[in-house]
Formats: structure tokens, sequence, C-alpha cells
């Protein structure tokens, strides 16, 4: 019996050793794991909250520029931006007031906005759109080599058809008609993908004058 009272008096004295030695510690990680849970659930809850008041603010924002309000609308952009910050409703407020901005004539505005969808690398399938919209702002806007060189490389899955037009468009602009004929052909080989008009198509390849090997023959 006295083994016993022994052993369980010196385990005893081990744990109060131990919980000397390391109590604390144990204390702080439990405390941690905790505030990271509870952290991690506050975190969840205001990006909740966050996304609830970007959709109210988009939906306003989308109300408003429907009723040509363009002025309260960039108002209400301006607010969400301040209360949301980078969100992807924000991206989608943006390319609708932009497009109002470009209807109106005010380019400048709406490029920048085309600009801050390409630069923030959210809402991926914004940017062929915006990417389009911001090369015909641009050459409206009297830059056509800015706009082509935004065309450079290869085109995104879909949007193939869309962007040799607007090259070959472009190319027009710039009196460089045997290129604008072959971005307006490599657009009618796409056309079937995107169920586009082949016959503004022609027209404007057959705008383009004959093609070199049509003079030769």
């Amino acid at each position: 019996m006295a083994v016993e009272l022994y052993d369980e008096h010196e385990q005893g004295e081990r744990v109060r050793r131990w919980l000397k030695e390391y109590g604390p510690t144990v204390v702080i990680g439990i405390a941690l794991a905790f505030s990271g849970i509870f952290g991690y659930r506050y975190w969840q809850d205001h990006q909740v909250q966050r996304g609830t008041l970007a959709a109210e603010y988009f939906d306003v924002i989308e109300r408003e520029v429907a009723a040509g309000n363009v002025d309260f609308a960039e108002e209400q952009f301006e607010a969400m931006r301040d209360a949301v910050g980078r969100h992807s409703y924000v991206s989608l407020a943006g390319v609708l007031l932009a497009s109002a901005w470009a209807e109106e004539g005010m380019y400048e505005p709406a490029i920048e906005i085309y600009r801050e969808v390409l630069d923030q690398r959210r809402m991926r399938s914004l940017w062929p759109v915006a990417t389009l919209r911001l090369a015909r702002l641009l050459d409206a806007n009297g830059d056509t080599a800015g706009a082509l060189a935004l065309l450079d490389g290869e085109a995104p899955t879909g949007f193939r058809g869309a962007w040799a037009e607007l090259r070959g468009d472009l190319l027009m602009t710039q009196g460089r008609l045997d290129e604008a004929r072959t971005a307006y052909r490599e657009a009618m080989n796409h056309q079937p993908e995107q169920g586009g008009n082949t016959r503004v198509l022609q027209m404007k390849i057959d705008a383009t004058g004959p093609g070199l090997s049509e003079e030769i023959s």
C-alpha cells in the first residue's frame, strides 16, 4: 500500500511539475486555437455581409443605369468601392457604368474602368469582353495602336472570331488593307463557333479590295 501511495504521490508531483513548466504554453495554445476558430468564423461572417452589401449596391447601380441616371449610378459606384473594396460585384458594376459612359462619349472614365477590371485579375470571365470593349474605346479615343496591342497574342477560346474581326477593323483604320483582309478571313473561319453575321464580314472583306492573289491571277 505504501508503494502504491508513493507512486500516486510521485505521479501527482510529476503532474504538478509538468503543469508548472508547460501549463502556460498549453493555455496559450488553447487560447490561440479558440481565437483562430472564432477569427475564421468572424472572417466568414464578414465575407457574407460584404457580399450581401455588394449585391445590394449592384442592384441599385444596374437599375439606375437602365433608367439613364448615370450620375447617380456613379455616386453609388464610388460608395460601393469605399464600402466593399475589391469584389466581383464591383467589377460587374464597373462594366455596367463603363458601358453607359461609352454611350455618352465619356471615353476616359470608361477606359479607366476597363483597365481596372483587367489589372485586378478578378472575374476572369469578364476579361475577353473587357479587352474587346477597351480596344474599341481606345480606337475611338484616337489610340488605334494601343487598341491593336491589346489584341496581340492568341485570342481566348470562344472569342477568336470577335478578336480577329476587331483586329481587322483596327487595321482598316490604319489603312493596312491586306492585313485587315487576312484578319477578316480569320474571323470568317471562326464564325460558326459564335454565330456571327457572315454577310457583314463578307462586306468588310470586299471593302478591303482585291487581294494580292486575286490581282496576280
